[in-house]
C-alpha cells in the first residue's frame, strides 16, 4: 500500500491501533459540578441532537474511534468531547464521537464506579492502553483529584460553537434553562442521597448522575 493511500485511511483507524499516536487512548474524562447537565442533549433540540450524534456513528461505522469494537446490545454510543480551561474556566466543545459501551465505561468512571463495575472498567482501560494495573489506578486518581480541583469552582462556562458551526444548529429556546434545572436536579439528588463532602459533592457522587 502506498504511502499516500495509508495517509488516506488513518483518519478511519482506530486510535489504539494508529501509529501517530501514543496511550492514554482511553481514560476517565470528568465534567465539573457546575457544569453538570449542560451538554448538547439539554441545549439543541431533540432531532438536532440524535441528528450530530447518528452522524457520529455513522462516520465511525457504527465501531468505537477508540477500539474499534462494538457492543453486544447496541454497537455505539455517543461522547462529547471537552476541553477544558482552567485559566477562562470554559470548557469548550471539540467533537462527537462514537465509543464502544466497554470505552464509554471509563469515560464515566463514577458511574461505573457506582454500579460497582469498575474492576471491569479499570482492567479494559488497563487493555486498550497497554498498561498495568498500577498505572491504570493512578490515571483515574489524577483523574479524581483534577475534577474536585475544577469543582471547586462555580464560574465555570459552556462552548458549544463547534456544533453550531459544523451542522449548522442552533440552541432550543429555553435550553439554557433547562441545563440550569438539570444541573441543580442533579446536585440536589446527590446531596440527598450521599450528603456534601467539603462543600462539593465528591468524585463518585458526580459521576453517578453524569451522563
Amino acid at each position: 500500500m502506498s504511502f499516500e493511500r495509508r495517509e488516506a485511511l488513518l483518519p478511519f483507524v482506530p486510535y489504539r491501533y494508529r501509529p501517530d499516536r501514543k496511550p492514554p487512548y482511553l481514560r476517565p474524562w470528568m465534567v465539573p459540578q457546575a457544569l453538570w447537565g449542560r451538554n448538547l442533549r439539554a441545549l439543541l433540540a431533540k432531532e438536532d441532537w440524535d441528528h450530530i450524534r447518528k452522524d457520529a456513528y455513522a462516520r465511525a461505522g457504527s465501531r468505537c474511534r477508540v477500539c474499534g469494537g462494538r457492543g453486544p446490545k447496541w454497537p455505539v454510543e455517543a461522547d462529547e468531547g471537552w476541553h477544558y480551561d482552567d485559566t477562562t474556566r470554559v470548557q469548550t466543545l471539540k467533537g462527537v464521537i462514537a465509543l464502544c459501551p466497554d470505552c464509554h465505561a471509563v469515560r464515566h468512571w463514577g458511574k461505573t464506579m457506582s454500579a460497582g463495575k469498575q474492576d471491569e472498567a479499570l482492567a479494559w482501560m488497563m487493555d486498550v492502553n497497554g498498561w498495568t494495573r498500577a498505572e491504570a489506578q493512578k490515571c483515574a486518581d489524577n483523574a479524581m483529584r483534577q475534577w474536585h480541583e475544577r469543582s471547586a469552582h462555580n464560574d465555570w462556562r459552556c462552548d458549544i460553537s463547534w456544533a453550531l458551526t459544523q451542522y449548522g444548529v442552533t440552541p432550543v429556546k429555553g435550553g439554557e434553562s433547562v441545563a440550569q434545572e438539570r444541573n441543580q436536579s442533579f446536585v440536589q439528588k446527590a446531596h440527598e442521597q450521599y450528603g456534601h463532602q467539603n462543600s462539593t459533592v465528591s468524585y463518585v457522587q458526580h459521576l453517578f448522575f453524569e451522563r
